[in-house]
């Protein structure tokens, strides 16, 4: 049977989730340096480490909701893991469509004569656009959760 879930306090549900976003944003630029220092090196691994985060997904997703159970009391720095445990669901459909990207496509559109702006509205903004809307509507969700977890275990 599934606990009851509580509204927690709502200053106590804006610091959770405020904890658990920073988390969540802390281990997600985290996974893109990683890629960053990846790609530079070795451009054929970023598919392991892509793989790495659909290998995590799941079990970091079962991991935030039933960390208030095992970490009592938990305070803000078991908000942060609830955030990082969701990082590798969050950041695999970005990983993807990085991945896809062809390599020389920034560099053609400079070289064409695109600045900054340019390039974000026409490049960028199409790319990343779409998933980066979903694993925000995804992300708020599972904050949303994590949240609503830690107030029925308090």
């Amino acid at each position: 049977m599934l606990p009851a879930m509580a509204l927690p306090p709502a200053g106590l549900m804006g610091l959770d989730g405020t904890c658990t976003a920073a988390g969540l944003l802390g281990a997600g630029l985290l996974v893109l340096a990683a890629r960053a220092v990846v790609r530079a090196a070795w451009p054929a691994r970023c598919v392991v480490l892509r793989g790495l985060m659909l290998a995590l997904a799941l079990p970091g997703l079962w991991l935030a909701l039933w960390w208030p159970t095992v970490a009592r009391p938990m305070g803000v720095a078991g908000s942060v893991m609830q955030g990082m445990s969701v990082a590798p669901a969050a950041m695999w459909p970005l990983l993807r469509v990085l991945d896809r990207i062809p390599p020389g496509l920034v560099r053609t559109a400079s070289g064409l004569g695109a600045d900054a702006k340019a390039r974000l509205r026409l490049v960028w903004l199409p790319l990343l656009g779409g998933p980066v809307a979903g694993v925000g509507v995804f992300s708020g969700g599972m904050i949303l959760l994590c949240v609503l977890a830690a107030g029925a275990r308090q």
